[in-house]
Formats: structure tokens, C-alpha cells, sequence
């Protein structure tokens, strides 16, 4: 089937669909949106009050969250106020939500990989510097006056559109945890500690602790009635673990005595203590007994610090000294604050992921294990269940500390080889260094964050990313004057009235942007000479054939990490330049595309009125009617097809434009472009001539011909021309992955993107796609077909904002206004034809209408037609 574009059947398709908008243009005032979230939000508490009155005091989980289904609510609901089993469900959750393929498993995961994120310093951003400019004594003034009470009218027909036009870069941000790391394992576990005495303590099993008061010994002490005392003070740590407290054994020779401070908590010989009282003072007998003296609230509540005494009276040699046996709950008595630094540990994650080599884990300080595999610490018996896992598996849980090390630039090796612009192959080497290209976008006040993602490939099976893209826009505002007929007469200073809670408009607003119709039209003809049909494009009916804005897959390599970056935007590449070559462009071939048809030589305004409605009358008075039409287009058609011939005229207006370009030192690229015709001016070459929008190659030609492109590393051509094509923002950002395949490696990094052939085509695609339920595919694959007419037709053209190829030609001076946009520059003297004859200058339509009538006498004609049609109409 034959390829080919058709100029009627582009301006039926594409001004008859674009043009059908361009008054239906209106600004709804925000302040219906206002009130109609309010009431919105009162109908919602109004519902919310309904379902829970305040006779049902008492709810369920089920009766708040009742699609959520009886089961997992029950469950939530039997493990309430238990900590032990609510942890052990959660972390069967997690578990299962950490492969589970269901609704519920993306959302965890998503918000875990959120948490890994690498948080932005976005103190430099523009949005929050606007927020404090919204917060200043100024803007609060205007507001002020906005929202007074009527005072005023006020009629509003100039105004500005505010455009942004933006400039993306993107950025990486990679994660190397390697190196040698000190761990250090802060757990801890006991119920008492020992501060002074003898700390003497030990475990009786699992939740029981043996707590020695006085020296442990036998004949230690050597008197004649002697008394000797000892002092033990420890401190307690989990008074909340304590379940219970006894003196449950104590030994001495002769006479024994254990004191809280002052008070006396248990004596063997009650009133009996020589030689502080009467009694022998040889007993002639060791003395091991058990006293079960109940100590719980001296311990629980006698304050952080506990000093026991004991008071032992010897005659010849003795010992005195007493066990109190603690109970405790041993989930309440273990403490593990995890390892640290907390700023090395995702070297664990990259090792597990299989993200570092040269990996060594060695315990530099092991606790002793009994048989079992279990350790005492601070006579508190702990096991391997009663401890968290390790940051690796081969480090043992127990550990307290542990020497890592580690190699972990996944991105260091060489890349795939490709052949450059120069035709020289390269094979460059990834030696890194260079693992955070964001920060110049930080520390730039014009650069704005717009989002943060990780790259496809540099992601392990534990969902932690280690290489991050960032995107910024460092793009400008412009402020375009544009005219807007509102129609409206406010009777306040502003558009909004408010009264108490309520706000309403005080008029029906609706304006006719002039500037938004300029780019509207303009998108028109961006889309006829982007247009591709099937057949001979004389048939309407193919047109479900035909399609639009079509765009190419490109991309464009980095070494992550290091400094190869083809990348980086080329030098030289301007946005005025751009836009002067692509209207020039833009103009001729619409002028010569026009004048490819013979027909229109004679058949402009004159074809249409022998159509018009009056058709029957036309027929009536054919012979009168054609005189007129001889007259008035005669000398034209003479001069033009006669003297000057069409094709002639086609060659001017490619000259002028060669000239134009030549004049911005394209001299190269022109001629890759045009080629001096036979007959004068100028003509396509081939190789233009063979592109469907030979427009969209015209800046591209430009800059990678004429240009020298600087650049770090040498690259291929096309990445060249994506980077020419990317500052002129005709590319979409699709996205990036890492070229290897292998897990663990991410040494090249690929940037893919759709390249269209107009900034228009690019606008279009970008916010038509979305309506349409496309998406640009996946980096790997990119999809940037064309849209089809059907396509077309169900895209809300109000929802295309043109607003950055507005500030485009604002900015380079390019954009129609009221005061250009008139007949004589549209027809006459400013038109591309305004000097082809001889160098004569053309009049404008409406003077060359009145000259071609000169002599004939329409009124004549009109009322003998007149006559005619009513002699027609009676017989």
C-alpha cells in the first residue's frame, strides 16, 4: 500500500477536528470547587455519625472494616492485648505478604521499597520556596483584596498566560556499602546488675535467677564474738520482669543477719546476737538453712538501687551469706537494640542480594555456649529462640562484635562494546567514581525534583534498590501577554464572593485565549504534514488508515557510576534556533504543499462561492456569474501559471527558507535539505523528499551537521541526535534499565525515550495517550507508534495544553498576536509570497479582490439573478 500524505484530507481530518475546540475554550471558577468539596466532606461526616450512633458503644473490627472479610478480623481480635503472639502474626505476614502475588502483597511491597528510598535534599526546590512565598505579608495582602466585599467593577480583556518551559535531566544516585566495617551487637539481657559487693549471681533455669548476698565461702572470717558486715548494691533493670523475690538459703557460723538499709529482713536467732545481746557466742555448728522469706515488693518498689547487708557474728572461724532466688518473665528480661552502625548495615543487603564480592564475616567477640548452644548473661539464660537473626548467616546471632568486609561495586567492568560517530570502536571501562550525579541539581535553586525511581536491573530478590534515577527539571517560567475576551462584568474586585462558609461565582466566565487558538491551529498543521494514509488519500473512507504524530524508540548509554555519559545534553543546542527554523520550515511547506495542487490557482475563494448555498441560483445565471469569475481570475491565473508557473513559485519559497538558514550558519545542513532546482530557487533533495515530515529533520540536520557537539566520551551518531532532539523537547522520557543481564551488575545504565518530529507531536502524544489508556510501554521496549484518526477523535482537546510550545514562541518571538496576526501579514506584504513577482510587493486579499471587480457590477448581476430565480419559481 502507498504511503503518502494528502492536503485535503489532512485539513478534513486534522483543522475540522482541533478547529471544532477552539470555542469551546472556558475557565470555570475555582470557587465551585471549593464549595462543592465542602459539601462533599459535610454529606461524609453526616454518613459517618449515621452508621455509628452513640447507643452502639462497643465495635468490632468487623463492623468498621466490613468487606474486609470475618476471618483475618477475628484473628486480629483474638491476639489483642497479647504483644507475643501480635508480633508472631505480624511476622507471618510478612512473610507471606513478601512473595504473595495478590493486591495486598504490592502494597506492602511498595511501601517497604518506599522506606529504602534515598531522600532528596529539597530544601533548594522551587515549590517549597513558592509555599513561602504564598506564606509572605504581600501575597496575603492580594489575597485579601481578593476575597473583600463588593466594591468594584472591573472588565478584564489583556491578560497573561503563565508558561513553563522545561528542561529535564536525569541523575544517579548508587549505593556501595563496600569496605572493612566494625559491627558491634548492642543486646542486652539480666534483671538485676550488680553496682558494688560481691557480684555473685547465676541462672536456676529458664525465667529464675540466683542472687548471692555476702562473700560465698566457708571459715573466711576468724574472731573471738566478732561481728563482721558486708554490703551488696546492684540495680535493677526489669522490675517489670519480676514476678517474685525469696530469701530462699543462707549459710553462716554462728550468728546471721540480712538487712534492706536499715530494716532487718530476716535473722536465724530473733533477739539473740552476742555480743550485742546476752547468748553464747559459740554455736559449734555451720548453719545452712532455709529461711523463705518473701522479698518481691523490697525489690519491686524499693527504689532503682538495692543495698543488702548482712551481719554475721564469728567466735573462732566463720562465713555468713544468703541466696535470694528471683522469678521473672523472660520475654520482659532481654533487650536487643540490633547492630550497628546503622549507616553500614545495607552492606548486609547488598551481600545477600548478591550485590558485593570478596565477602569475609568474622566474630571477634563470641559469649561461651553451654551444651545446648545457649549463653547466661547477667544470670539470664538465653537460646537461639530467644534471639533475633543476624544480619547474615554467617554470623552468629549471638555475636556482640563482628569484622565485615567486603567488595561492592557492582557497577565497576566493561561495557558493550559500539562503534562511534567517527566510525571508532570503543570499549570503554567503568573504573566508577562518580556515584551521586545529583548533587549539582540539589545545590541549584532553578532545578526542581520531579521524582525518584530505580533503575530496571538494579534491584535484588529482597526488593532494596542500589542504583537510583532521579529527574529534575531546570527548566524557566515565561509569562506570555495573550488576549482574552471574558465577556464578563464582575460587580467585586475579584471573581469570588464568600459569605460565611459559602462562595460562589458571580458570573459566567468564558474566554477565547487567542494565544491557545494560535497553537491550536498550529497543532492543525503540525498534524497535516505528520500525517501517514494508506491508498491515494482522495478517498475519506481510508482515513481510519491514516495516522499521526508518529514517533521512533531512541536511547542513550552511561556508565553508572562513572564518567562515560553519551547522555549529556550536546553544547550549542538552542531552543530560538529551533524554533526559527521549524516555523520557516513549517510556513514553506505549507505554502508549497498548497501550490502542489493546480487547482488552487483558481480555485481559492472563487471554488468556494460557486458552491455555496445559493448553488441553484449559481445555475440559474451560470453565463452571468462565469463572466465575473473570468474577469476576476483571468490576469491572476495569466501571471501566475503563465508567466511565473507554479513551480517556480515552489522554488522561491524553498530559497527563501535555504537563505534563512544559511544566515544562522546552517550552510551544511541546508544543503543536506536542498538542492538548486532547474528551473530556479531551490528543490528537495532525496533524501528530504523521502521523509514523510522532512520538518522534524531540519533542526536535528542542523545541529549534528553543523555543530560541534561536545561531549565527555565519544558516541554514536544517533545519540547525537537524541540529545539535539531532547533540548528541544520533542522526546518523551520512557525510562532507563541496566544494559547487563546478570544479577549483581549494573555497569551500563541505558536512558530510553519516544522522539517525535515536533514539539506539538510530542505535547499531543504526552497527554493524549493517558485519555486513550496508552502508556509509552516499557524502557526495554519503548512504543511510540502513531495515533490513529479513530485515536484522534476520542481524545478532550481541553485537556491539551499547548501552554510550553506557547512560551516557546513568546520566547523566540515567533507567537501571533492581535496586532501581527492581520490581513496584510497573513495575504499581503508579510506573506511568503510577498515579493516572489519581480520583487513587487503583494497586496493583501481584500485589494486584490477590489481590483479584480473593477468594472463589473455585482448589483446587476444580483438583481437580473433575482428576477430570474423568481421567473424560475413561479412556472
Amino acid at each position: 500500500m502507498q504511503t503518502l500524505r494528502s492536503p485535503r484530507l489532512a485539513r478534513w481530518l486534522c483543522v475540522g477536528l482541533i478547529g471544532l475546540h477552539l470555542n469551546l475554550l472556558s475557565h470555570s471558577a475555582w470557587a465551585d470547587a471549593v464549595s462543592d468539596s465542602a459539601a462533599q466532606a459535610q454529606q461524609l461526616g453526616r454518613q459517618v455519625l449515621q452508621a455509628f450512633p452513640d447507643s452502639q458503644q462497643h465495635k468490632t473490627l468487623q463492623d468498621i472494616f466490613p468487606d474486609s472479610g470475618k476471618t483475618s478480623t477475628i484473628t486480629l481480635e483474638q491476639v489483642f492485648g497479647n504483644d507475643t503472639a501480635t508480633v508472631q502474626l505480624g511476622l507471618e505476614a510478612n512473610a507471606r505478604l513478601k512473595d504473595e502475588a495478590s493486591e495486598e502483597g504490592e502494597a506492602y511491597r511498595t511501601m517497604i521499597q518506599s522506606a529504602n528510598r534515598v531522600s532528596p535534599d529539597l530544601s533548594n526546590d522551587p515549590v517549597f520556596r513558592q509555599a513561602d512565598e504564598v506564606r509572605s505579608t504581600s501575597y496575603m495582602s492580594a489575597f485579601k483584596k481578593f476575597f473583600s466585599d463588593c466594591s468594584s467593577q472591573e472588565i478584564f480583556e489583556n491578560a497573561t498566560r503563565d508558561t513553563h518551559i522545561a528542561k529535564y535531566r536525569t541523575c544517579e544516585r548508587l549505593v556501595d556499602q563496600g569496605g572493612t566495617v566494625e559491627f558491634i551487637h548492642d543486646y542486652s539481657a539480666g534483671v538485676v546488675e550488680y553496682d558494688s559487693g560481691q557480684p555473685n549471681y547465676q541462672s536456676c533455669g529458664v525465667g529464675c535467677l540466683y542472687v548471692w548476698v555476702g562473700t560465698v565461702g566457708d571459715n573466711y572470717w576468724n574472731g573471738n564474738c566478732s561481728i563482721f558486715e558486708e554490703y551488696t548494691r546492684f540495680r535493677v533493670v526489669a522490675k517489670e520482669a519480676i514476678q517474685s523475690a525469696v530469701i530462699e538459703y543462707a549459710a553462716f557460723d554462728d550468728y546471721f543477719e540480712v538487712y534492706f538499709n536499715d530494716q532487718m529482713l530476716w535473722t536465724h536467732t530473733p533477739g539473740v546476737f552476742p555480743p550485742e545481746t546476752a547468748g553464747k557466742c559459740e554455736r559449734n555448728t555451720s548453719w545452712k538453712v532455709n529461711p523463705n522469706t518473701d522479698v518481691t515488693n523490697v525489690i519491686k518498689n524499693g527504689g532503682e538501687y538495692i543495698t543488702f547487708k548482712t551481719r554475721t557474728s564469728v567466735t573462732r572461724k566463720g562465713e555468713g551469706y544468703a541466696r535470694i532466688k528471683i522469678t521473672y518473665d523472660p520475654t520482659k528480661a532481654f533487650v536487643d537494640n540490633g547492630w550497628g552502625p546503622q549507616d553500614r548495615l545495607p552492606i548486609f543487603g547488598m551481600i545477600n542480594d548478591g550485590f558485593c564480592s570478596n565477602t569475609s564475616m568474622a566474630c571477634t567477640s563470641m559469649p561461651e555456649k553451654d551444651a545446648n548452644g545457649c549463653i547466661t548473661e547477667n544470670g539470664v539464660l538465653l537460646c537461639p529462640g530467644n534471639m533475633p537473626a543476624s544480619p547474615h548467616p554467617d554470623i552468629d546471632p549471638f555475636c556482640k562484635r563482628a569484622t565485615v568486609s567486603a567488595e561492592c561495586s557492582f557497577y565497576k567492568g566493561q561495557m558493550a562494546c559500539y562503534t562511534d560517530a567517527q566510525g571508532v570502536e570503543r570499549c570503554p571501562q567503568n573504573e566508577g567514581g562518580n556515584l551521586n550525579t545529583c548533587k549539582a541539581y540539589e545545590q541549584n535553586s532553578s532545578c526542581g525534583f520531579i521524582s525518584q525511581n530505580c533503575i530496571e536491573g538494579a534491584q535484588g530478590p529482597s526488593g532494596q534498590c542500589y542504583a537510583f534515577e532521579e529527574v529534575w527539571d531546570c527548566g524557566y517560567d515565561v509569562s506570555v501577554p495573550t488576549l482574552v475576551n471574558t465577556g464578563v462584568k464582575y460587580d467585586c474586585p475579584g471573581p469570588v464572593n464568600c459569605m460565611g462558609g459559602e462562595c460562589f461565582d458571580t458570573s459566567t466566565t468564558k474566554s477565547t485565549d487567542f494565544a491557545y487558538a494560535v497553537a491550536m491551529l498550529q497543532a492543525a498543521q503540525f498534524a497535516e504534514h505528520d500525517l501517514e494514509c494508506g491508498g491515494d488519500g482522495t478517498d475519506v473512507s481510508e482515513s481510519n488508515t491514516c495516522k499521526v504524530f508518529k514517533g521512533e524508540g531512541m536511547e542513550c548509554k552511561k556508565a553508572l557510576g562513572g564518567y562515560v555519559d553519551c547522555c549529556e545534553a550536546p553544547d550549542g543546542v538552542s531552543i530560538f534556533d529551533y524554533v526559527k527554523l521549524t516555523m520557516a520550515s513549517l510556513k514553506m511547506a505549507s505554502s508549497v504543499e498548497a501550490l502542489s495542487d493546480g487547482r488552487a490557482i483558481t480555485r481559492g475563494y472563487w471554488y468556494a462561492v460557486q458552491n455555496a448555498l445559493f448553488d441553484g441560483a449559481y445555475k440559474v445565471i451560470k453565463g452571468e456569474w462565469s463572466s465575473v469569475l473570468s474577469t476576476a481570475t483571468g490576469a491572476f491565473e495569466d501571471t501566475v501559471a503563465g508567466k511565473y508557473g507554479v513551480g517556480a513559485i515552489q522554488g522561491f519559497l524553498m530559497e527563501q527558507t535555504y537563505n534563512a538558514m544559511v544566515e544562522m550558519g546552517a550552510t551544511q545542513a541546508a544543503s543536506a535539505i536542498f538542492q538548486p532546482a532547474a528551473e530556479g530557487g531551490m528543490q528537495l533533495t532525496s533524501q528530504a523528499a523521502a521523509v514523510v515530515n522532512f520538518i522534524g529533520m531540519v533542526y536535528t540536520a542542523y545541529v549534528v551537521t553543523d555543530m560541534m557537539i561536545k561531549v565527555i566520551w565519544e558516541c554514536e551518531k544517533k545519540e547525537f541526535e537524541l540529545g539535539a532532539k531532547k533540548e528541544t523537547r520533542q522526546c518523551s522520557y520512557v525510562g532507563s534499565y541496566c544494559a547487563s543481564k546478570v544479577l549483581g551488575t549494573c555497569v551500563e545504565k541505558r536512558e530510553a525515550y519516544c522522539c517525535f518530529s515536533s514539539v506539538v507531536g510530542r505535547i499531543i502524544q504526552e497527554q493524549g495517550r493517558p485519555q486513550l489508556g496508552l502508556d509509552f510501554g516499557d524502557p526495554e521496549n519503548p512504543v511510540c507508534e502513531a495515533l490513529t484518526v479513530e485515536q484522534l477523535g476520542r481524545i478532550d482537546w481541553n485537556r491539551i495544553d499547548l501552554s510550553e510550545w506557547i512560551g516557546m514562541l513568546y520566547t523566540t518571538g515567533h507567537l501571533d498576536t492581535p496586532d501581527t496576526a492581520t490581513l496584510e501579514n497573513l495575504t499581503g506584504s508579510g506573506s511568503s509570497l510577498g515579493n516572489v513577482f519581480d520583487g513587487t510587493t503583494r497586496q493583501n486579499t481584500l485589494n486584490r479582490n477590489i481590483q479584480r471587480l473593477d468594472g463589473v457590477d455585482v448589483d446587476q448581476i444580483k438583481s437580473q439573478a433575482e428576477q430570474e430565480i423568481k421567473g424560475n419559481n413561479f412556472q
